[in-house]
């Protein structure tokens, strides 16, 4: 977050599913195979979708089993297409045939529909198939509960609200349906119900890391910050694979002003995957922090993966505005405010320099010159390179300039011949390599000349 300005992601739920699986594995189907089959056409079965297909399939073949049968053994086999890649479109298919062949099988409604939510197919259709499930059997407490996550998603949280409050009635002990009703709550702005259900989900099953992250939302929303950390690293504990969970811990480390510890999360959730968010939220704390080369390298990074993220360009504008770059920042804004027009924050740094441009001109002040003893190695008023007016921009990447510089300078008098012109040539290497790599993704400007600095520094002594 910069300043009033906020992180590129504000939540958790945005990125993480309520679901954790395709279909569920409540379904209690189970189908003899025939005699010479070795694997039994069986819902839940751990068997390879591989074995599961044909045992499935000669029961389905076998036209002189009932409609039933056959819409079971359907179901068993649209399970088993789903969790292979690509078999989305033949799961849907069975299914369709199996409703076709028992049009009352609630569970063939209840599938389908979730299918189609967990897909990111049509919402509303998959809403129809649900609210076909619950006629046909108004016990099924899974099928309120998946209805509510679809009208979630929809933003239709009263009716989401009702779906959840039948679901736990008719399954006190389901932790998914109060973990998704806390989930509810919290989009409705009701944090300390949304703790009050994400509380009753973990103590119905405490191995629950996603849970734990939507509850650390919540009382990050409250302002508890220390236990909004602490439930971001219980989930981090449970699954250390999932980089949303590193990203959340870093937003409230952020909150904290704490932001080698988010820098450090952030840089753990780009190891496990290198997504837009994840750089903008990065640069955010680099930007707090004062190391605005740095935070421009993680926002030029996070636009080379996506050039429409609106938020990063919202943010990179604040940066500019700091550094005296009015130009750029209005543009900025302007970028951010054609992507989103809703962005309030956008839309406000755009009049605040349009104000400023008319104020004082759309140059940037002058920057520290060179012979000024405060500023880089190099005349700041004749740079060029994007690298070089971030380092007069910032200004404890000029000081590192210019000690690189003199330190360089110094342990080259001292050099003989052959090892000056070695020092020389690393010299021109560091710079060289260090113009090429500045705005790619992953490069930490800072990092390198602090790095350098250190080299020459041991050459000294």
């Amino acid at each position: 977050m910069c300043g009033v300005h906020p992180s590129a992601q504000t939540s958790p739920f945005a990125k993480i599913s309520l679901r954790a699986f395709l279909l569920s594995a409540a379904v209690s189907l189970i189908l003899a195979a025939p005699a010479s089959a070795g694997t039994g056409c069986v819902m839940g079965s751990k068997a390879a979708p591989a074995e599961l297909v044909p045992a499935c399939s000669a029961i389905i073949d076998q036209a002189s089993n009932s409609s039933s049968e056959r819409a079971t053994a359907l179901l068993v086999r649209a399970d088993a297409n789903a969790r292979t890649s690509g078999g989305l479109t033949q799961a849907l298919r069975d299914i369709d045939r199996a409703i076709a062949l028992d049009g009352k099988n609630a569970k063939a409604w209840r599938l389908r529909g979730d299918l189609l939510r967990e897909a990111g197919g049509d919402l509303n259709r998959a809403a129809s198939d649900l609210s076909k499930a619950i006629e046909l059997d108004p016990q099924d407490a899974e099928a309120y509960e998946l209805r509510g996550v679809v009208y979630t998603t929809q933003r239709r949280l009263d009716r989401a609200l009702a779906d959840y409050d039948q679901a736990i009635k008719l399954k006190p002990d389901d932790a998914q349906a109060w973990s998704d009703r806390g989930v509810n709550y919290y989009l409705g702005g009701d944090n300390e119900k949304a703790i009050k259900d994400l509380s009753e989900a973990l103590r119905l099953d405490p191995n629950r890391p996603r849970s734990y992250t939507n509850r650390g939302a919540a009382y990050k929303k409250l302002g508890q910050l220390d236990k909004a950390v602490a439930d971001d690293g219980e989930a981090i504990r449970l699954d250390p694979k999932v980089p949303e969970y590193f990203d959340n811990r870093g937003l409230t480390y952020a909150a904290m002003k704490e932001y080698d510890k988010a820098i450090a999360d952030y840089d753990q959730a780009l190891r496990l995957a290198p997504r837009p968010n994840f750089f903008t939220n990065r640069g955010d704390s680099y930007q707090l922090k004062g190391e605005l080369g740095t935070a421009l390298s993680d926002y030029e990074a996070a636009l080379k993966i996506d050039p429409n993220f609106a938020q990063t360009y919202n943010n990179r504008a604040v940066l500019y505005k700091k550094m005296g770059e009015r130009k750029k920042a209005l543009a900025d804004y302007e970028t951010a405010l054609k992507l989103d027009p809703g962005n309030e924050n956008a839309a406000a740094g755009r009049r605040t320099m349009i104000s400023e441009i008319a104020k004082f001109g759309a140059e940037p002040p002058r920057p520290l010159a060179a012979n000024s003893g405060n500023g880089p190695s190099f005349d700041c008023a004749t740079a060029r390179r994007e690298v070089e007016k971030v380092i007069c921009a910032d200004p404890q990447l000029g000081v590192l300039d210019r000690q690189i510089a003199e330190t360089y300078e110094r342990v080259l008098k001292s050099a003989s011949k052959r090892s000056a012109g070695d020092l020389r040539k690393t010299q021109r290497d560091f710079l060289s390599t260090r113009n090429a790599s500045f705005g790619r993704p992953g490069y930490d400007l800072r990092k390198v000349m602090q790095d350098r600095l250190q080299r020459l520094n041991a050459m000294e002594s």
